[in-house]
């Protein structure tokens, strides 16, 4: 960049308040920052004349590159830092900053410091007021009117204000930003898109392809506005801003850091919620899929009753229970009569049918909380009936046999009845040292043996 004027073009594009002194023309340049700041234009000419009231080119060291000029002192009572630098021969870049009270600084660091901690472990009902806090303290602190915090949509294509403080006497707007399309502020989006950061101290200077965001500024009535962008992961998902309504104000170094610091802490904060959301639906999608596994490992896939594995689980713990309550266990064994012949001569297919039917039937008649029945294997199905006595083990018996009866399933080729019948063992103990699971299954499975052989189609106890 040889010329002026493409030096000036890269300078005037940083968000700070700038000018660029040439000497050998004896010109400034402000960019709009600084217009608003000192009260100039956009260019003035024969600068030591029209600008000797600012005192800006008294004591510049030409022996160094870089220094800091003496505060100057504003009409309206400010005082202004100045640092300069020459960027090129004859060429000397000019930046301003307002001079804020150190007291000031510790009152903000002070509130910063609290909103932080408040938002390190925010839980999700209260975020919103810690937002709101941190936006009144921007603004204040910025000597704005309004700040706010706007979040884009999914897809990046709209933006809609979640969050806004207001001054006293001063209108708020919220409500009716929602839902902003970006091409209807199309110089805006591609500013915080490029810089993420769009700072103007005066709407009235901004440039013509701004004219749909000036237009919506003045509406609000907005004389000067400044946002800072928002990102996770390197994605641009909001802003927040301040403006002001009641006059123009020029947006200091310190403003904007302020702003970028309270728009890290919110950033981080709306990142951790985030964070914590998916995590808990994270975990709550695991919890899910481990309760179905569970219920898979112990759920018999053709009969949907409970498998084996249940049953060997589920028997062990009864004992376990029934030594420290002194109570019974009840272990009934069934088998389903002549089912071989039935699945040889009417195919495999209604063989499973007839099985989830039992089971079903079974099942259904297990009513008790702790009552389980359970497919043992083959044709063969277990029922656990814990705190059950001898008596009542053999009605439940007998209810089972008048389920299957009133299933009506036809079985032609049974030599005992013209319908499905089951056989059935019971087995009754009052649990003791010597009593385990292997116990009490051979003594139910003795019961069941006595029961085929004793014709089919009826119960057998041992105790």
């Amino acid at each position: 960049m040889d010329s002026v004027k493409d030096i000036w073009h890269a300078l005037q594009a940083l968000p700070i308040t700038i000018a660029l002194f040439d000497q050998r023309t004896d010109s400034v340049f402000a960019n709009p920052s600084a217009q608003t700041l000192l009260g100039i234009p956009a260019l003035v000419t024969s600068a030591h004349d029209a600008l000797s009231h600012l005192h800006l080119f008294e004591t510049l060291d030409t022996s160094l590159p870089s220094n800091v000029k003496p505060p100057i002192h504003l009409e309206n009572g400010q005082n202004i830092n100045v640092r300069y630098s020459y960027i090129a021969q004859n060429l000397i870049a000019l930046i301003f900053e307002v001079q804020h009270e150190p007291d000031n600084q510790a009152d903000f660091d002070e509130v910063i410091a609290k909103i932080s901690a408040q938002l390190i472990d925010i839980q999700t009902e209260n975020l919103d007021q810690q937002i709101e806090s941190a936006l009144e303290a921007i603004g204040t602190f910025c000597h704005a009117d309004r700040s706010y915090l706007f979040q884009f949509s999914n897809d990046g294509k709209e933006m809609s204000n979640t969050h806004e403080w207001v001054n006293n006497n001063i209108n708020p707007f919220k409500d009716e930003l929602q839902n902003i399309p970006q091409n209807s502020l199309p110089y805006f989006f591609k500013t915080m898109n490029e810089k993420h950061v769009f700072n103007v101290p005066n709407v009235s200077l901004l440039p013509v392809q701004a004219a749909a965001e000036r237009e919506e500024f003045e509406s609000e009535g907005i004389k000067s506005v400044l946002c800072i962008g928002l990102r996770s992961d390197n994605t641009l998902f909001g802003f927040i801003g301040c403006d002001c309504v009641s006059k123009a104000h020029n947006w200091t170094n310190t403003d904007l850091i302020r702003i970028k610091l309270v728009g890290e802490i919110i950033a981080n904060a709306l990142k951790n919620v985030v964070y914590k959301q998916r995590l808990e639906q994270t975990q709550h999608q695991l919890l899910i899929a481990n309760q179905e596994l569970k219920l898979q490992a112990n759920i018999d896939s053709l009969t949907g009753i409970a498998n084996r594995r249940c049953f060997d689980q589920t028997l062990t713990n009864e004992i376990q229970r029934a030594t420290r309550t002194l109570q019974p266990v009840s272990l009934i064994i069934c088998d389903i009569d002549y089912f071989k012949l039935y699945n040889d001569n009417n195919g495999h297919q209604k063989g499973d049918d007839v099985l989830r039917q039992v089971a079903q039937a079974l099942q259904a008649q297990c009513k008790r909380q702790g009552d389980l029945a359970t497919r043992y294997g083959g044709e063969e199905f277990a029922i656990i009936l814990p705190s059950i006595d001898t008596q009542h083990c053999l009605q439940f018996a007998d209810l089972l046999q008048q389920r299957i009866h009133e299933l009506n399933i036809p079985h032609l080729y049974s030599d005992i009845s013209p319908q499905l019948t089951l056989s059935i063992g019971c087995h009754t103990c009052f649990v003791s040292k010597d009593t385990t699971p292997q116990t009490m299954i051979s003594a139910a499975d003795k019961a069941l043996y006595n029961a085929k052989n004793a014709g089919r189609n009826q119960v057998q106890q041992i105790d």
